[in-house]
């Protein structure tokens, strides 16, 4: 049960022990923090882009043909809590931040599944009247119980995002997740892996919102979409290919935050403010049954359907 911090003013970084349980992130100058620890559908605005050559382009975008932000939100983690009392200049809220711009996501996107409540307000909203207090609630101690000073442990990430979705849309949402970062005990769902790029990839065809942990120092991001070249046509991202991940940075959620991929296990940021760092987590959730299953189960049925007719 490791923490790692980063002053970014020394560029010093060491290794400390928290008394909390699981994994806690912990930029310094920026007030990044991670703490704990998104099939193409039929008008779902997933673009997938193939070339004919031997290289193979793949583009999955969520928020196209709309314009940035899409069906996501904007929060800024400065405004979800405030800054560390031991380091002004650090603020540990990204975790409930970047997770809230996926629910965003959710709520946008699947209104049908998810609705309004006995206000006329977003279910996902929690009740609070606004994304905002959604926010400062989904990292209050019933869920994320992010700490003002030290963040939101890896456990408290899952099981605050599930408890959340669970309290407030009973039954509603499915949850898949790539994580080397968490410890045990950790939801079957949540595999102890690094994530991939087909991972990432699956579960953005499938209309999924996904969040990524970045380390170390550590930060969380809402996933958006990704751009991959595969040079050679083999389905393994691996030298010569080349990756972008579109992403809302909580920190600076005005605009899209690009991150470069070079290959690897995990897969290390090339370039940007997050030069080095590495992608060692990525959680996802949809409504149950997955978008994509709901597509294939309506084909199969006209199929059917089609069938009896001519046999008729």
């Amino acid at each position: 049960m490791s923490s790692y911090t980063m002053d970014r003013r020394t560029s010093r970084q060491q290794r400390a022990f928290p008394a909390g349980v699981g994994t806690s992130w912990r930029p310094g100058r920026t007030g990044l923090i991670r703490a704990f620890r998104l099939l193409g559908l039929a008008g779902a605005a997933l673009f997938l882009v193939g070339s004919q050559a031997m290289a193979n382009v793949i583009t999955v975008d969520e928020i196209a043909p709309a314009v940035f932000p899409g069906n996501f939100g904007t929060l800024s983690q400065f405004n979800v809590g405030p800054n560390s009392t031991t380091d002004p200049g650090v603020n540990q809220y990204c975790a409930p931040t970047a997770t809230m711009n996926s629910f965003t996501f959710l709520q946008n996107k699947y209104p049908s599944v998810y609705g309004l409540d006995k206000n006329g307000n977003p279910i996902l909203e929690g009740g609070q009247g606004s994304w905002l207090a959604a926010a400062q609630l989904l990292a209050g101690p019933n869920y994320m119980n992010t700490n003002q000073n030290t963040g939101t442990t890896d456990t408290n990430w899952v099981a605050g995002k599930v408890n959340y979705l669970n309290a407030f849309a009973p039954g509603k949402t499915t949850f898949a997740g790539m994580d080397s970062a968490a410890t045990n005990p950790r939801p079957a769902w949540d595999q102890n892996a690094n994530p991939t790029v087909n991972f990432m990839l699956q579960q953005l065809r499938a209309g999924e919102d996904i969040e990524i942990g970045i380390s170390a120092p550590g930060h969380v991001l809402t996933l958006t979409g990704l751009t991959w070249n595969d040079a050679n046509n083999d389905g393994v991202f691996d030298a010569g290919d080349t990756l972008t991940l579109n992403t809302i940075d909580p920190a600076n959620p005005g605009a899209n935050t690009a991150l470069t991929l070079t290959p690897g296990n995990p897969m290390t940021i090339s370039g940007g403010a997050y030069n080095g760092l590495v992608v060692d987590a990525a959680l996802a959730e949809s409504p149950v049954p997955e978008p994509a299953t709901i597509v294939l189960f309506l084909i199969g049925g006209l199929a059917l359907l089609a069938r009896r007719r001519t046999a008729a």
